[in-house]
């Protein structure tokens, strides 16, 4: 109960850049016992295990190199430095899939790419590195397909239908990716779809998907984080014409396939 106590519920993308420049700061004298002794009196951090959970995530996003020395003790004498001034994490489809992506994709693949703090501080550790948090998936997956035509707008439809998500961040992260206007008018449109009573598609499985969706957007509204949705136009126009293009049939295939509705 004290350890977790202890442990912070999420991690802060400016206190992680702090650490990081703590120990770019010290240079050569950057051991653990430093570092802490920085941050401490700088009030960046108040307990020596936040400490901890920063600079593992750090070294894991490759911010940060440990260099672990026997020093005749109980336990290594750790110094640090700086790799990079900026985060990596992995995407892809491969990363989706770990997300709970129930589709099967001929290529899985996973792709490394630079981050800032609030995205690291959003990811989460597996075998290969961290991988980015869902929200940055989908966004840098439509980003590929604006450019690339793969296809995977289609996947992001089907993942914002069917989970609920961290909507201002992802809006925040599609407006910065000048996606913007993309992600809402998606989103819009699967409101409009599933709001309708006609449809194109079996009725079991858009009533499937109706429910789930409206399940969610109800969710967003009690938030109020819908009105970031319809009450602002969003950033850019990338992505806009795929959305454009996709029909009922398309959307509402795509998420039942993720509900597992439909083959």
């Amino acid at each position: 109960m004290i350890q977790a106590l202890l442990v912070p519920r999420a991690l802060d993308a400016v206190k992680a850049e702090k650490v990081a420049s703590v120990v770019k700061k010290l240079g050569h004298s950057a051991s653990f016992r430093n570092i802490w002794k920085e941050v401490a009196r700088a009030g960046i951090l108040t307990h020596n295990t936040t400490l901890r959970t920063y600079l593992d995530l750090l070294v894991k996003g490759e911010v940060l190199t440990v260099r672990k020395q026997d020093v005749g003790s109980v336990y290594s004498k750790e110094t640090y430095s700086v790799k990079s001034e900026k985060p990596k994490v992995r995407v892809g489809l491969g990363i989706l899939q770990k997300h709970g992506l129930n589709w099967d994709v001929s290529e899985t693949v996973i792709r490394v790419i630079f981050t800032d703090f609030s995205g690291l501080v959003r990811s989460k550790p597996f075998e290969r590195g961290l991988m980015a948090c869902l929200e940055d998936c989908l966004v840098n997956e439509a980003r590929v397909d604006a450019k690339k035509n793969t296809g995977a707008f289609s996947l992001v439809a089907a993942m914002i239908s069917t989970r609920k998500l961290d909507l201002p961040y992802l809006l925040k992260r599609a407006d910065e990716g000048h996606l913007g206007r993309a992600f809402r008018r998606l989103f819009s449109r699967m409101l409009e779809i599933t709001s309708s009573n006609v449809t194109s598609v079996d009725a079991s499985v858009f009533l499937a998907v109706r429910e789930r969706f409206l399940s969610i957007i109800r969710q967003y509204l009690r938030s109020g984080f819908w009105k970031l949705v319809d009450g602002e136009e969003g950033v850019g126009v990338i992505g806009l014409n795929i959305v454009g293009g996709l029909s009922e049939s398309d959307l509402i295939l795509a998420a039942a396939k993720q509900l597992g509705v439909m083959g």
